[in-house]
Order: structure tokens, then sequence, then C-alpha cells
């Protein structure tokens, strides 16, 4: 009961009670008089009414002075102190006028909250500090990590992701945090390092384990080292580059040596006979000389033709050995400009957005060495260097005025080293390895140039920001956490948010999916970097009036992948997550409809936003996704309404708020978060009767 009685409520009790007593000890007095001095009964009686009343009306009056004066200022200290608690209410002290009747308390709660404010500043100054500083290390570390040219991968002790860089995603595209780290590598030879790695370090020793994997599809060999993390989280780390081009250089390269012995072997046996032959048999007739030279001849050309073929393919592969990258024209221009040997000229390429790819290193160098022995020539002035663009390829040129260049000059300083660094490596050996030339001709305008064709590249693929802090995660719950499932809590579970887009609202009418997008959210954070977009090729035409919502025509999903195709990779995208939809109920129906042509059972827990926000708000709310959208300050850009990506990425923010008032409700796990859901569930079909 004294929990649920206000101040208030107590208060008046106790002033009812104070008068019920005092007209008690009025009546019992008036009664005991009456009966010692005897006689009529009426004026006590009358006394009595009139003094119970009066004490009636004192305690009322005492009661409302008490309640104006006491109660209620002491109530509005009480609330001001605890939205104080709970809010950080800066704007203004705590109004003590109509606390005066409190003595030193009004005082002391003003007191308190002005103690509160301090404390408050002076701890968001300390944690503004920490703050700055651990910004600033996690950016370094965002960079350091997010750029290597090396795959990394943490993983924790139970072998789920919970770091990855942009290189191992290039490697591994299945990466995602807290997935399986088996879902994209072998496991076998991680795990041989880790106990040769637990071995080692059991004898004293130290630093990382090497090995050698594959990607689980088998089109990838990475050549790793696995480093343990003691300290909490505890877990590896994986740093992989990928062999798979240099294995295979490296075995067709044996090919090419053997395939030189045996091309070699029998035309140089043959000829070593003829000779032997000749100097057997100096006096041969013309005849017999003749057929010995036409088979002489016939094997050096076989040995001819042999060193043609792999030298030609030796280029080939020499092209794919040596290291190349995407350069910018631009940035070779300005390292020649830099050194003072020539001045950039566009001509019909513009160098800002041109690329391509080569050893930018080598080629500078070997230009420098070029334009240092024209230096050494008199008659030469204006170089200028320039880019044309030549179908699949950039031609780099170096135009002047005065005398052309000879190609045994060219020759020359291409024979040159290029740098120390590079050791005895030319001119001629960096030409080789990009399987190009280098030449003088006339420019057309009274002067001369050199002519370096490069292939052309496209631009690096520039990445989104929005997806570079979501590479990592360190608060996973670990395994000896999870248990089953439904008893869960949402923070720990992944999930993935989706949305389709389809040609009508009736799956069993034989309308289809044409688009179906979704994003993951792990650890309670929604993770923009990790999501599935694809258009779907319906097999039968889009209504217009579909498209007015979604904007997808028949033209756009004309060679899209179908729903077999599209809707394996989504299963394989949602593996091991609790599904989330907004009106969960239509996007599972289509889902549910296309499990045949997929061959795959979408057998995941789902739980609908739209559901949760009727537990959480009541049925006279909106639950439409823009009203809670608004309710909770989500901008949805008004291009990503109506797209399946755009509306998953609005309901899982959508979401994310959910779950915190849940909480705030009781409704932690996974479990009663389905409990709740089927109890509103009911509610509504009684409703719709």
């Amino acid at each position: 009961m004294h929990d649920r009685l206000g101040l208030r409520q107590r208060v008046a009790l106790f002033f009812v009670a104070l008068a019920l007593g005092g007209c008690a000890a009025l009546a019992l007095g008036l009664w005991l008089g009456a009966r010692q001095a005897g006689g009529p009964a009426q004026g006590y009686v009358i006394a009595g009414v009139v003094g119970g009343l009066g004490i009636a009306g004192l305690a009322a009056w005492i009661g409302l002075l008490f309640d104006e004066h006491v109660a209620r200022p002491i109530l509005a200290l009480s609330g001001d102190l605890a939205t104080r608690a709970r809010l950080d209410v800066r704007e203004a002290g705590i109004d003590q006028r109509p606390a005066r009747h409190l003595g030193a308390l009004a005082a002391a709660a003003g007191a308190i909250s002005a103690a509160l404010v301090e404390a408050r500043v002076a701890r968001e100054q300390a944690v503004a500090d920490q703050t700055r500083r651990l910004q600033r290390e996690k950016v370094m570390f965002e960079a350091l990590v997010r750029d290597l040219a090396e795959g990394v991968i943490v993983a924790t002790t139970e072998h789920r992701v919970m770091l990855y860089n942009r290189a191992a995603q290039d490697l591994l595209g299945g990466l995602g945090l807290d997935r399986p780290l088996d879902r994209v590598l072998r496991p076998e030879p991680i795990r041989h390092a880790l106990e040769r790695l637990a071995a080692r370090h059991a004898r004293g020793g130290a630093g990382a384990e090497p090995f050698l994997a594959t990607s689980c599809a088998g089109e990838r060999m990475l050549l790793g080292q696995v480093s343990r993390i003691d300290m909490a989280p505890a877990g590896y780390v994986l740093i992989l580059r990928d062999t798979t081009e240099e294995l295979a250089v490296r075995r067709e390269r044996d090919h090419l040596f053997h395939a030189l012995m045996e091309g070699v072997r029998r035309p140089v046996s043959a000829v070593g006979a003829i000779l032997d032959a000749h100097a057997a048999a100096p006096d041969m007739d013309p005849a017999t000389r003749a057929r010995f030279t036409a088979a002489q001849q016939q094997e050096l050309g076989k040995l001819f033709a042999c060193l043609r073929d792999l030298e030609t393919r030796y280029a080939a592969l020499a092209r794919r050995r040596w290291p190349m990258s995407k350069v910018a024209v631009r940035d070779i221009l300005d390292g020649l400009g830099g050194r003072g040997l020539a001045a950039a000229v566009v001509t019909a390429a513009d160098p800002d957005e041109a690329f391509v790819r080569c050893d930018a290193f080598a080629v500078i160098e070997m230009l420098s060495n070029v334009l240092h022995g024209m230096a050494g020539a008199p008659g030469r002035s204006g170089v200028t260097a320039g880019t044309e663009a030549r179908g699949a390829e950039i031609w780099l040129t170096l135009g002047w005025q005065g005398p052309g260049v000879a190609d045994g000059e060219l020759q020359n300083w291409l024979a040159r080293p290029l740098s120390p660094g590079y050791g005895a490596y030319t001119g001629r050996d960096t030409l080789a390895a990009h399987g190009t030339e280098i030449w003088a001709e006339p420019d057309g305008q009274g002067g001369h140039r050199l002519v370096l064709p490069l292939e052309a590249a496209a631009a690096p693929e520039a990445h989104p920001s929005e997806a570079r802090p979501e590479f990592y995660d360190f608060d996973l719950p670990t395994a000896a956490d999870a248990g089953a499932m439904a008893d869960r809590p949402l923070a720990e579970l992944p999930f993935v948010v989706f949305d389709t887009e389809t040609t009508g609202l009736e799956p069993a009418s034989g309308d289809r999916i044409v688009q179906i997008a979704g994003v993951r959210i792990v650890n309670g954070r929604l993770l923009r970097g990790e999501r599935f977009d694809a258009l779907v090729d319906p097999g039968r035409p889009i209504p217009p009036a579909s498209t007015l919502v979604h904007r997808i025509t028949d033209d756009m999903v004309a060679g899209a992948p179908d729903i077999a195709a599209a809707g394996r990779a989504f299963h394989e995208f949602c593996a091991g997550a609790v599904l989330v939809a907004h009106n969960a109920p239509f996007d599972m129906a289509f889902l549910k409809a296309e499990q045949r042509r997929i061959g795959r059972a979408f057998d995941n827990p789902v739980l609908c936003t739209v559901l949760l926000s009727s537990v959480l708000f009541g049925e006279a709310a909106a639950h439409s996704l823009d009203a809670l959208a608004a309710r909770f300050g989500i901008e949805i850009p008004p291009e990503r309404r109506h797209t399946a990506l755009g509306d998953a990425l609005a309901t899982g923010q959508v979401f994310c708020h959910l779950v915190a008032l849940l909480r705030a409700e009781g409704i932690e796990t996974l479990q009663q978060a389905i409990d709740a859901s089927q109890r509103q569930t009911r509610i509504r079909r009684r409703q719709a009767y």
C-alpha cells in the first residue's frame, strides 16, 4: 500500500486520522462528563457535534496549509532533484521560493543541484579530454589498419571476426563482424598454426607463426601469419597476402624452364650429330652434304622457333610477375617535373583523369635517364612531357625542339641501370616487364618526340566513408555468454534488417520480388558497410502502378539475377542472424513463396518493428515507418524512401531505438520479444472481428 500512495495522500490520511482521533477523544470526554454529571444528554451531544466539526475543520485547514507549504514543495524539490539526477539540466537552478517554509531544506536542495552540475561539468571535461585522446588514437588505428596493403583480420578464440580491414574484405568478400571465419577461409591451416604457436610460446618462444591457406572456394592462395592476443578480448591476429598470382607465375616459370630444356635438347642433339657426321666424312658427296645441311637448317629453325616462343611467353610472365599498380599519369609527370627535367603539356588526354598500370618509379627513372642523355647533347631545348589517349593505352610523350634521337643513342640510354635500389635492372628490363617499347619520331610541327605506350587503367574505386568505422567491434559476446538464441539478450544478437520491393501485394497471385536489400546489426551497432542490395529479375512485367512506388522498371531488372541466385546469396548473408523487417509478415510471405525456387529455407527467427512499436506505444499510436522515423528523429532521404536498401537502413535505425525501449520495459531477450509480439498479434486479431 505504501508503494501505491504518494506523499500528499499520506499527509491527507494523517490529518484525517488526526481529525477522527480528536473527534473520538472529544466524544469520549463528553460521554464521561455526561455520565458523571447526570442530567439531559442533549447539550453534551450538541457540544460534541460543534466541537467535532471544529476539530475536523481545524484539521482540514491545517492539512491544506501543510499540503501547500510542505508536501507540495517537498514533491517539487524531489521532482527537480530526480530530473537533474537523470537528465543533464543546467539552464537554471532549483526555484526555492515555493519551499521558503521548509527552512534549510530548500537551500540544501539548491546546493545539491549546484554541486551536481559542477560534478557533471568536471566529469564531462575529463571525459572530453580522454575522448579526444582516444579519438586521436582511434583515427590513427583506423588509418593504419584500414589502408594496409595486407589483409588484417582479428578473430576471437571461437574463430569469429571482430576486426577486418579493406584489404581483407577485398581478398575474402564474405567477411563480416561476428561471422565465423571458416565461412571465408579454410580453418585447418589456421588451427594448426595456432597449435604450433601455442607450443612455441610454451617453450618460451615469441613471434608470429606463418601458414599457407586457401579461401573456402579455393580460388585464392593466401600466405599468412598468425599472432595471439593474450589480453582481453582474447583471440588472434591474421595478416594475409594473396599469393595466388605469385604461385601461378612460379608454376608457369618452372613449366617454361622444362619446356626450354625439352625444346632445345632435341634440335641441339640433332645439330651435334650432323656436325659429327660432317667431321667424320670430310669428303662427303655434294648430294649427301646438301641433305645434311637442310636437316641442320631445319633443326636450327626448330631451335629458333622454340626460343622465340619461350621469349614471348616469358615476356608475358614477366609482366605478371613484376609488381604493377594503378598510377595517376599526373604523378608520373609531376615526378619528372619535380626533377626539373620536363614541363607537362596536355595534348589529347587529361592527366588529372588518366590512370595507367605500371611500376611508376621504374618508369620515372627510365625516362629520367633518357632526358639526362638528351641534355648531354647540344641543340635540344624546350623539353615537354604530354599524354595521349590511344584506345586501351595511354601514350606518354617527351617532345623537344632540335635534332632527333638516333636509335643507337636511345638504346645506350636505356641500357643504364635505373637505381642502386634496383641493382642492375635497366630501362630495357623496364620495357620488357611492361610489355612495351619506346621510340623516337617527328612530332609534325618541326620538332621531335619520344613515345612510351602504357596500359590504361580505370580510376581506383572510391569507397564510401560511412563504412570505415564499422570494420571492428571488440565487445562481441563470447560463446560462453551466448547460450540458446532465444534466451540471449537482444543487444547481443546479430540481426539482418531487410526489405523487399515487389511487382504487387499478393505473392499467392503470382507477384514476385524485384529488389531485396538488408543491413546487419551486430552488438547493437548498425553496420552500414555490411549490406546486401540486389535487383531481381521477376520473370514477369512490372506493373506501372508498382513502378510508381519503388521506381524500378523492366529495363532496370533486365539481366539481373533471378530469385534463385539472389535468394541464395541473401540466405547466405542472413546466416545465423535474426531477421527484422517493418511489417515482416508481408516480406516473409514473399520469401516463403520463393523457397522452392531458391532451394533454401528461411527458418531464421523473425521480429516485426510494427508489432514491437505496438507493444511499446499501444494501438492508438501510428506505427508506419515514416511515423516511427519521425518519433525517433530519423531522417529518410526522399530519394531512398521506397527503395529496399533505403527502407532497410531506416528500419535498422528504428529497431536500434526500439531495443533500448524494450529493455526499459523489461523485454530483454529474443524469446520475450517474440512472446510480446505474439500477444500483440492476438490482440490485433480479436480487434479485427
